[in-house]
């Protein structure tokens, strides 16, 4: 399992890994499982995969919604896709709740999607769904932070499709799955550094460009509204922002807000070592 920050270096130690070790990797990102995704979610390119076997990437349309419990289904028929072909497995990404989901002894909750009441949540602000969450369930609430709004709008639906908090919610039990955990050792102004760097890399790549086509192709899709890289320009476009350059040190400033939030979770568990 290789873990860490946004930016910090994982697909390059990923990669490393599974060159010396006769890996193929499963990616667990909660944006590069989505088609058109390229630039906004840094995935990895063809020539950076150096002849590596990458998984799930590409396997869902921006319009549609895809589940952690979807994420551990695809995980598991890769996973064993792999290992029928005498390969090591490398699980690789930074969205916790996939990687804690995919390698938990219990089963997650079988919850449908409830496009009604999604529809409602997605119409109210992030303080006030954050909200609603914590009289529903105190300690997911506390577990989530309140911008992370797919994800407290999904625990929002458990907890109504339940009829109970989700922290509450007796799991069965299932084979638990043994890992390695490695993160990339960075320090945190290298991190910064690196993150302002890749966002003007990804601009000059087409970012822009990039939004404008996904906006088009899936106009009503809340992915995309919710992606940082994204967000920004749904933003200048409703006026949030002055101008281009503002919206710009804003995906910079969210990205790097973000990636202090993975490292200072990650560092927290004592079974990642950092190499």
């Amino acid at each position: 399992m290789i873990t860490g920050a946004t930016c910090s270096g994982k697909t390059k130690l990923a990669i490393d890994f599974a060159k010396k070790n006769n890996a193929e990797i499963i990616c667990a990102d909660s944006r590069s499982v989505y088609k058109n995704l390229d630039i906004v979610s840094a995935k990895p390119k063809p020539s950076e995969m150096r002849g590596i076997r990458h998984h799930l990437l590409d396997i869902a349309e921006p319009s549609e919604d895809f589940s952690a419990g979807d994420f551990v289904k695809y995980a598991k028929m890769a996973l064993e896709d792999i290992k029928s072909r005498g390969k090591n497995v490398i699980i690789a990404g930074g969205t916790w709740f996939y990687i804690k989901s995919f390698l938990d002894e219990k089963e997650l909750p079988k919850v449908g999607i409830n496009k009604e009441l999604r529809e409602e949540l997605n119409k109210k602000n992030n303080d006030e769904l954050w909200q609603m969450l914590n009289e529903l369930d105190p300690m997911r609430a506390s577990q989530i932070h309140k911008n992370n709004k797919d994800k407290v709008i999904r625990s929002i639906e458990m907890c109504k499709g339940l009829n109970m908090p989700v922290s509450q919610y007796q799991r069965e039990e299932k084979e638990p799955i043994s890992a390695l955990w490695y993160m990339p050792k960075i320090s945190r102004v290298e991190l910064y550094e690196r993150i302002n760097a890749r966002v003007d890399i990804m601009l000059e790549e087409g970012l822009f460009d990039e939004w404008r086509k996904n906006k088009a192709l899936y106009p009503n899709s809340k992915i995309l509204e919710n992606t940082i890289g994204y967000r920004e320009f749904f933003e200048l476009e409703r006026g949030v922002w002055q101008d281009f350059n503002q919206a710009v040190e804003k995906i910079k400033q969210r990205t790097r807000n973000f990636a202090k939030r993975q490292l200072t979770y990650f560092r927290s568990n004592p079974d990642i070592k950092e190499i």
